[in-house]
């Protein structure tokens, strides 16, 4: 039986080396196509090279140019062959999906791949893309078949720790993702819609850890894809919005019954992309318990305070850092500056604001400080009163001051001491030195008629006059603001350059923040500098073009901007920097510093070159 078997092996090989040597004599082709044209905006479509008869040693794939398409997954690479009557074809197939950006005719261009030390070339050829959805073609047994293995086998689902809470009060978010078939890699392509919430990413290892989760008497590899911690900052009934990954995975061919198929088929299956999407999910957010103090800004969570002077004796016109440090767990972001009460001649400058949070756990922690600088101008004894800090303790139901005690300074006389300034300081009367000498006065005397009356004059109608001009400009200033704001459209139009200019600003904050070992940006530093200058972008264009939420996309943009008869030039360039923001958010690489000021500069310079053009 043994000899048998070795046999047939050796017969088998034998055929195989016969049918592969003769398709080396077949010609080498490198062929590309797409599974549909034309096809809808909103639709993917998978792009395939295919090169045959080309055999082992393939190599250096160059793509063409696809600008006008997002790349959602891919090139994956795959090699098959095929025996009928004896003769072997072999084939490597290069697979990209992918998603139009816009309506039009796009040209794909050549390809070339490399093998057996010659070079080879696709033709190209051109994509129609329509608005909305091109029908969708009949199933064929393979895809059914595709369809059964995957069914309820792969599926992202998303779970919060808590369904009710209080504004302002943390809510863990655990995207997972459930598993009965073999993924070979994912890439999150949506994520979710997190209106009235402030969000933090917790940080999540590289490699994922699978686990195993029975669900509905099924049993599922589980993996988490991503964390987020979130704090509302408004109360009612909230929704997180769901998130859409891409995912490649490897299934088995469909059987047949013929023994030289069943032989050659890839016995670890094929390559396909599926996409995941996840549910959405309520949540009910309570408004803060009645009672807040007056100083109250907003602190949920446990914290604790501490403040204090670099220095206890200092000189005049010398600089005097005072600290405010509050450290624990919550929202810890939206913390803002306690009030504090300094002395009247002191000198006082905008603080430096620090953090470091850390949300490896599950609760966001860390801490805050603000550095104010003062500068003393004059000697004595200053006291600095008692700092307040109001915040809600989630765990006592409450809120909660913490006082920081009184502090003292010693402010010694510097060696150039300033004059004494006119609001302040002490004050000597006039004393009249010498009475025997009086100045002579050598100014031109005025002299009026006699007779004449101030009432009687023009100065005095033209007082009377002033005031009822005053309440007239007033009244026309009312109604006319009542009008504006009526006027929603006009309204957001008009202070659209402003709310920009103020996101812009926080883009600033991070890019002008230093981290790192040679003062370039982190991940996170980077992440939230593209999502700020994006926030603002789309802002100003939603109140300029007065867009809806629900249109907020590149496409609904620019058709906008086409229709104000903008320049197709600053059209192009707004439509390249938020595709350029949305890609360093959401598919992060290397991004130096200098990047990062080209993409500030180039969001102010859109931005003032649009209200130009839109005024």
């Amino acid at each position: 039986m043994i000899g048998r078997a070795i046999w047939r092996s050796l017969a088998l090989a034998g055929m195989l080396t016969c049918a592969l040597a003769r398709s080396d004599s077949q010609s080498i082709t490198f062929q590309a196509s797409v599974d549909k044209n034309p096809v809808g905006l909103g639709d993917q479509i998978v792009l395939t090279f295919t090169l045959s008869n080309a055999g082992t040693g393939v190599k250096n794939l160059h793509m063409p140019d696809l600008s006008a398409f997002r790349i959602m997954a891919g090139p994956n690479q795959a090699s098959s062959f095929q025996m009928i009557n004896g003769a072997v074809s072999s084939s490597v197939t290069f697979t990209c999906v992918l998603q139009p950006k816009e309506v039009g005719k796009f040209t794909i261009g050549e390809a070339s791949v490399e093998a057996g030390g010659k070079e080879y070339r696709s033709s190209s050829f051109t994509v129609e893309v329509v608005k909305g959805s091109t029908p969708a073609r009949k199933e064929s047994a393979g895809q059914e078949n595709l369809d059964a293995q995957i069914g309820d086998n792969l599926f992202l689902k998303a779970s919060v720790d808590k369904a009710h809470c209080i504004q302002g009060e943390q809510v863990n978010v655990t995207f997972k993702l459930y598993t009965r078939v073999s993924v070979l890699n994912y890439a999150v392509s949506k994520n979710p819609a997190l209106s009235g919430f402030w969000s933090e990413d917790v940080e999540m290892p590289k490699n994922i850890a699978l686990s195993t989760e029975t669900l509905n008497g099924k049993q599922y590899r589980v993996g988490i894809i991503r964390r987020i911690a979130l704090f509302a900052t408004q109360s009612g009934s909230l929704e997180i919005g769901p998130m859409e990954a891409q995912t490649t995975i490897q299934v088995q061919q469909q059987r047949t019954a013929d023994p030289f198929d069943a032989f050659f088929r890839d016995p670890f299956g094929r390559n396909v992309n599926c996409a995941v999407r996840s549910e959405p999910i309520k949540l009910k957010v309570d408004p803060l318990p009645e009672g807040a103090p007056g100083e109250f800004k907003g602190a949920v969570g446990q914290f604790a305070m501490s403040a204090g002077v670099d220095k206890r004796t200092a000189r005049t016109n010398d600089p005097v850092s005072l600290k405010i440090t509050i450290s624990g767990t919550g929202n810890i972001k939206l913390l803002e500056s306690p009030a504090v009460q300094v002395p009247p001649d002191f000198e006082q400058y905008t603080p430096k604001v620090t953090e470091t949070i850390n949300r490896g756990g599950d609760r966001i922690t860390g801490s805050k400080t603000f550095e104010l600088l003062f500068i003393p101008r004059y000697p004595g004894l200053k006291v600095i009163e008692p700092i307040t800090f109001y915040y809600f303790d989630l765990g006592r139901r409450e809120y909660v001051k913490l006082r920081s005690p009184q502090l003292e300074l010693n402010v010694e006389q510097g060696a150039a001491p300033l004059a004494p300034a006119m609001g302040g300081g002490a004050r000597e009367d006039v004393r009249i030195l010498s009475q025997d000498i009086r100045f002579i006065k050598v100014a031109q005397p005025s002299f009026a008629r006699v007779g004449e009356r101030f009432h009687r004059s023009w100065w005095f109608i033209l007082l009377l006059a002033i005031p009822v001009l005053g309440f007239a400009g007033a009244f026309v200033y009312a109604r006319q603001r009542q009008a504006d704001m009526l006027d929603e459209a006009g309204y957001r139009q008009r202070r659209a350059i402003r709310v920009a200019r103020n996101g812009l600003k926080q883009a600033e904050y991070l890019l002008k923040e230093k981290s790192g070992a040679k003062g370039e940006p982190s991940s996170l530093q980077r992440t939230r500098f593209y999502a700020e200058v994006s926030r603002a972008l789309w802002k100003y264009l939603g109140d300029k073009l007065g867009l809806p939420q629900s249109e907020f996309s590149v496409e609904h943009a620019v058709e906008a901007l086409k229709d104000q008869h903008v320049e197709s030039g600053l059209v192009h360039g707004l439509k390249v920097l938020l595709e350029h923001c949305d890609l360093a958010r959401f598919a992060p690489t290397s991004h130096q510093m200098s990047a990062m000021q080209k993409t500030y500069d180039e969001a102010r310079r859109l931005i003032v070159e649009l209200e130009r053009t839109l005024k």
